[in-house]
């Protein structure tokens, strides 16, 4: 807490407990102005209106007042009588930027945007301050979505800053995506990184919208910088970690996924990602690890316990992995491989009836596979249910008659039964 934060903590203190006492002793103009900007300020509306009326008491002729009185009815959505007291103000209220920023307000409220940009237009003309009202301005463009607008505003308000409010920057780069000026963005970022060169944010910014020019070479260099300019910028070593993934740089993907975890806002999105590094690396117990951290972390990420069950079953943990495959069953990142993992583990754990009571809802899913019908016709022949089996596999054969080799791969031990043999024979000629 800053010096004058308690100073103001004190103030507060000293007129509320004279309060509690019965009593109002006197307080400056300036004194009570802070009293009822900290409760506007802290939402303490119900306080804010009794210290306004001692206020008022004490210094009956004063303007300020009457323009939080104002304040305090917008603050409580009574927009109605904030416009009462905004005309008995009669000729005042356009000469003063409070008044002019609460007329702004109530427009907005009301949709007459145009209306209100006017007199926040007004209002910056007449503010020594006009970092407030150019966020005003923002905040009305973007609750119209216009995008461009807010950004023109942005970046006005960000030359003005003399310490960029990371707020801002964020705002401007995602006004600069909506309207893709991708490249005016850069030019914006570049002349803000003069201002503030030590600033990650501005070189992270500046680096996804080179991703967004599809030039991962210049994006590279400027989350470079940025982790250059603060280490624990994790945000931009995963989107290093991310190119260097997606062009099968797994080990320096790695590295970068590694120092974008971070202790204070974890994310278990960046362990799945590590995970699926280790397992394409062979590592399966440290993808497996990664994969843990993940759903402890998230426990709703449904793609880890997918990525989780297959590891399982490459670790022959197949009642495990079952779990987790019946967990993910129904949703869309199943694919037919995964169908195929899933039947695997069922078949080893002796739950032949459930394996081919998902291969027929499976192949209901992917009604173009002839892998998961040769899959379910070899089922079927294991238990006997030759009639079924023989119908599917002959459905697979017009598809693709070549598909009879993939089948003898699948279930060689059944290529030894003569009856099942003639079956194979019989309908390739048909």
């Amino acid at each position: 807490m800053s010096f004058e934060d308690q100073e103001v903590i004190t103030l507060v203190k000293s007129y509320e407990s004279s309060i509690e006492d019965g009593r109002l002793p006197y307080f400056d103009v300036e004194d009570l102005e802070t009293i009822v900007n900290y409760y506007l300020d802290t939402g303490s509306y119900e306080k804010m209106k009794v210290s306004l009326t001692d206020a008022l008491e004490l210094h009956p002729n004063s303007f300020v007042f009457k323009v939080k009185e104002i304040q305090l009815f917008i603050a409580l959505k009574d927009f109605k009588r904030a416009q009462i007291k905004i005309h008995l103000l009669e000729g005042l209220a356009d000469q003063h930027v409070e008044v002019l920023i609460a007329q702004a307000t109530i427009m907005l409220h009301q949709g007459n945007k145009e209306k209100a940009l006017a007199m926040l237009d007004n209002a910056l003309d007449l503010s020594d301050e006009p970092v407030e009202i150019l966020q005003q301005i923002v905040d009305a463009h973007l609750s119209q979505g216009e995008y461009g607008y807010a950004a023109a505003a942005l970046e006005r308000l960000c030359d003005l800053e003399d310490d960029l409010d990371d707020t801002s920057l964020y705002q401007l780069a995602l006004c600069l995506d909506f309207t893709h000026d991708f490249e005016k963005g850069i030019g914006i970022f570049n002349r803000l990184i003069e201002k503030e060169p030590y600033n990650a944010l501005l070189w992270y910014q500046k680096g996804t919208f080179w991703l967004r020019k599809n030039n991962e070479s210049k994006a590279i260099e400027a989350f470079t910088w940025a982790t250059t300019a603060d280490d624990t910028f994790h945000a931009a070593y995963f989107e290093l970690g991310r190119i260097h993934e997606e062009k099968n740089r797994l080990i320096e993907a790695l590295t970068a996924y590694r120092l974008s975890i971070s202790e204070d806002v974890p994310s278990g999105y960046v362990h799945f990602r590590i995970g699926m590094i280790e397992q394409e690396l062979g590592s399966l117990s440290e993808a497996l690890r990664e994969f843990n951290i993940a759903i402890k972390i998230e426990p709703d990420l449904d793609d880890v316990f997918l990525e989780r069950a297959n590891v399982l079953n490459a670790l022959d943990r197949h009642m495990e992995a079952i779990e987790d495959y019946k967990r993910v069953w129904l949703d869309e990142s199943f694919t037919v491989e995964d169908v195929i993992d899933y039947v695997e583990c069922l078949v080893e754990t002796e739950q032949l009836n459930n394996a081919i009571k998902i291969l027929h809802n499976a192949v209901s899913r992917f009604e173009g596979s002839v892998q998961l019908k040769l899959v379910l016709a070899g089922y079927l022949f294991a238990t006997d249910e030759y009639l079924e089996a023989s119908q599917i596999l002959g459905d697979s054969l017009k598809i693709d008659p070549s598909a009879v080799i993939l089948f003898q791969e699948y279930f060689p031990e059944l290529i030894s039964n003569k009856e099942i043999t003639s079956i194979l024979a019989l309908l390739q000629t048909n």
